[in-house]
């Protein structure tokens, strides 16, 4: 097959959330069953070039934008071990931006209204450029390079099925639109329809199918163009079309479910050698250990060497990370018990539940320790700081982000707290269970691939008592039965490794569900 992906974000290159992963995985994966693949991404002033090869010029566009003209500048690549092409979109609006999505707080120093962690002002015009210019692009390559299938990776690029069927030149091309989050402020909609209008120049009788309420939603107009949805876990699929779902959705789940809307959930894969402890070159982590086999003394050295030259001293260089609150620990390391929190400090990620329930496990718990590390919302990161200084000894919050010392929060804990009052898929846990840290988690969306009390811990309501209870839970295990967290660990590591390695998914789901949209086209 020859497939085209297309997205905001690749591992490696252009990073900011789980979508690199995905992209990445898949590109590289179908590049090793010798599919002809081409990746598309912006050139952000954030990019990455260490795995960036073979550049070269690939000619020049026009696309009509907004009342204008914009010279769309491309270079093609290869991404260096993994077998795939890239074709690089050149403009200056993304050029002049230092993250994908969002504002940091350089540019905020550089201009007061450029807010850190507020989305781009011009989000929805880059949106339509770069999906223009992959459009524009099927005109500098010879008809027989066409795309058979076109995968849009989440609503930042959703549009483009319905700039391609204005398109002759991808009369034969079919389209497929993944919703990685469609979660409040993940919609990249357009406000009305006459903004809608204005960017994209689709007819107003396309638009009006993708209408939620006023607002114009890239995932309906993808629909109404006739690509086929998939989203990224199979609970998550029931979740974006029950009708019931309509706060967490933003409106959208009852709009797929009145236009009958499919939405196929094919659960991410996990790339475990990126992350295998075994190995530390792969791992970043200071010190080897093996959980499939639970030989974790390796693990016990990595949290030594966390608390001591990260958390409570400026040993190692913590580049991205403001650091709060220390830890007080016994000599060994091994007598407390750990829990972390890594990823978006976010509304939907539940880290309010979580700061709720801390105090209690506290005050019941002595020997307990909280690790958490990530950014966000400026108002959950404040809060983070005053339960650090709360709490001395106990919790310690590591706000900012660096791959290694991430890695090395989940790492070295015996858990990992996942609250998440939604989750598409879920990353963390796997990371996790990669690490022999058994996640605790909120039964929702993909977080439904945890079997609970076999490689993982599930509670049903996400409240302050739920959590209180089952950390409760889970620290009584832990003390009273400590076989039981072993054989999780054990299950949990296998399950990473084998049932949702990349490769498997990509044999055993994406491979078939691509071939069946061909041979369908056909018929």
């Amino acid at each position: 097959m020859k497939l085209w992906f297309v997205s905001m974000e690749c591992a490696g290159i252009a990073e900011a959330g789980g979508v690199k992963n995905v992209t990445y995985s898949l590109c590289r994966e179908f590049a090793r069953l010798n599919h002809k693949v081409t990746l598309f991404l912006p050139v952000f002033k954030c990019n990455l070039w260490d795995y960036v090869c073979d550049l070269q010029d690939a000619g020049e566009s026009e696309v009509k934008l907004c009342g204008k003209t914009e010279k769309i500048v491309y270079k093609t690549a290869t991404y260096k071990d993994a077998n795939f092409d890239i074709v690089l979109v050149n403009h200056p609006s993304f050029a002049e931006k230092e993250a994908v999505y969002t504002y940091t707080e350089n540019e905020q120093k550089c201009n007061a209204e450029c807010v850190k962690g507020s989305g781009h002002k011009d989000a929805l015009f880059m949106d339509v450029l770069f999906q223009r210019a992959v459009e524009a692009y099927g005109k500098l390559v010879q008809k027989s390079n066409l795309p058979e299938i076109i995968h849009c990776q989440d609503a930042s690029t959703a549009t483009l099925p319905g700039f391609l069927n204005q398109n002759k030149l991808y009369k034969k091309t079919k389209s497929v639109v993944t919703i990685h989050n469609a979660g409040p402020a993940y919609h990249h909609e357009f406000s009305s329809l006459g903004e809608a209008v204005w960017y994209t120049s689709l007819s107003e009788n396309v638009l009006r199918e993708a209408l939620n309420g006023s607002r114009v939603e890239p995932f309906l107009i993808a629909a109404a163009s006739g690509a086929v949805l998939t989203t990224v876990s199979d609970q998550y699929a029931q979740e974006l079309v029950n009708p019931y779902n309509s706060s967490v959705t933003d409106g959208l789940a009852p709009v797929f479910f009145a236009k009958k809307i499919d939405i196929t959930g094919i659960t991410n894969g996990f790339d475990f050698e990126r992350y295998n402890p075994v190995d530390k070159n792969c791992s970043t982590l200071p010190f080897e250990f093996n959980p499939e086999k639970c030989e974790l003394d390796g693990k016990f050295k990595c949290r030594k060497f966390f608390i001591q030259n990260i958390v409570n001293t400026d040993n190692y260089n913590c580049r991205g990370i403001k650091k709060h609150g220390k830890l007080e620990c016994s000599s060994d390391y091994t007598r407390e018990i750990y829990f972390a929190y890594h990823g978006r400090i976010a509304t939907q990620k539940g880290i309010s539940v979580l700061m709720e329930a801390i105090p209690a496990i506290i005050q019941n718990f002595p020997d307990v320790r909280f690790i958490i590390a990530g950014q966000g919302e400026t108002r959950l990161e404040m809060e983070l700081i005053s339960l650090a200084e709360k709490f001395p000894g106990k919790v310690t919050y590591l706000n900012g982000y660096n791959k290694v010392v991430a890695r090395l929060a989940v790492a070295v804990s015996d858990f990992i707290v996942l609250p998440s009052y939604f989750e598409p898929c879920g990353l963390e846990d796997f990371i996790a269970q990669c690490y022999g840290t058994v996640p605790v988690a909120h039964k929702t969306g993909g977080l439904n691939k945890i079997q609970d009390r076999k490689t993982g811990f599930l509670y049903e309501n996400n409240t302050k008592d739920s959590l209180i209870t089952k950390i409760s839970e889970v620290i009584m295990t832990k003390q009273l039965k400590p076989l039981v967290i072993n054989k999780m660990i054990k299950a949990g590591s296998y399950s990473v490794q084998h049932e949702y390695h990349w490769k498997n998914v990509v044999q055993k789901k994406y491979l078939p569900f691509f071939k069946e949209i061909l041979k369908n086209s056909k018929i």
